[in-house]
C-alpha cells in the first residue's frame, strides 16, 4: 500500500523526525511519501483551495494523508468531500497539532512551533503585510509569543533575536513533548491502512 503525506511546510521539522522514527521503529511497512506545500497559504483561502485540490488531483496513492489543522480553510469540510481516499485531522491547526494540551488559554500569549521560527519569511510572503510595521502591529497584539520547543531543531539566540526584532513581542521557549504529534501521525497511518 502507498501512503501519501501532504503536508503544510510548517509541520517539516516535526514530521520528517517522526517519520524517521517510524521507519527506525518498523512500525508500519507501507511505503510513505510526503510534499510540503508552503507555509502561508493559509493565508489566501482561495490559493489555499487551489494549491491543495490541484496536488489532490495529481497524486497516485492508495491512500492521502492531508496534515492540515480542520480549520486552515473554514470550507475543508465542503471541497474535500468528493476524495474518498484523504484522510483529515480534527485538531483546528498546526498549533494543536503539535502542542496539543499544553496550550494554556491565554489570549494574551500567541503560541507558535518550530516551523513558525524557521519559516517565518515564507510565511511573510503570502501575508498582506506592506511592510515590517505592519508585521509588527498583526503580533503586537500578544504580550508574548510562546515557541513549543519539540526538539527537533536548535533555536539559537540569532533566530529568537531576529524573530523578535520583526514582530517585537518577547519570546519565549517551552519545552514540547513530541509525542503528542508523533502518536496523532501513527494512529492517521493506522486509518490509512484499514
Amino acid at each position: 500500500m502507498n501512503i501519501f503525506i501532504l503536508s503544510c511546510g510548517v509541520f517539516e521539522p516535526e514530521l520528517n523526525k517522526v517519520l524517521e522514527d517510524i521507519k527506525k521503529e518498523k512500525l508500519f511497512k507501507e511505503n510513505i511519501n510526503v510534499k510540503y506545500l508552503p507555509f502561508g497559504l493559509h493565508t489566501s483561502l482561495d490559493k489555499l483551495k487551489s494549491v491543495i485540490t490541484g496536488n489532490l488531483d495529481s497524486i497516485q496513492s492508495d491512500k492521502i494523508i492531508l496534515l492540515y489543522g480542520s480549520k486552515c480553510h473554514y470550507m475543508f469540510h465542503e471541497f474535500l468531500k468528493d476524495y474518498d481516499n484523504l484522510i483529515t485531522f480534527k485538531d483546528s491547526n498546526c498549533i494543536e497539532l503539535i502542542i496539543g494540551d499544553e496550550i494554556k488559554n491565554n489570549d494574551a500569549n500567541l503560541y507558535i512551533t518550530p516551523g513558525w521560527v524557521l519559516k517565518f519569511d515564507e510565511l511573510n510572503k503570502f501575508m498582506n503585510a506592506v511592510d515590517i510595521y505592519d508585521i509588527r502591529q498583526q503580533y503586537g497584539q500578544y504580550d508574548n509569543v510562546i515557541v513549543g520547543d519539540t526538539g527537533v531543531c536548535e533555536f539559537t539566540d540569532d533566530m529568537i533575536f531576529d524573530l523578535f526584532e520583526k514582530i517585537q513581542v518577547p519570546i519565549e521557549t517551552q519545552k514540547t513533548d513530541i509525542n503528542n504529534f508523533k502518536n496523532k501521525i501513527i494512529d492517521v497511518i493506522k486509518r490509512a491502512i484499514i
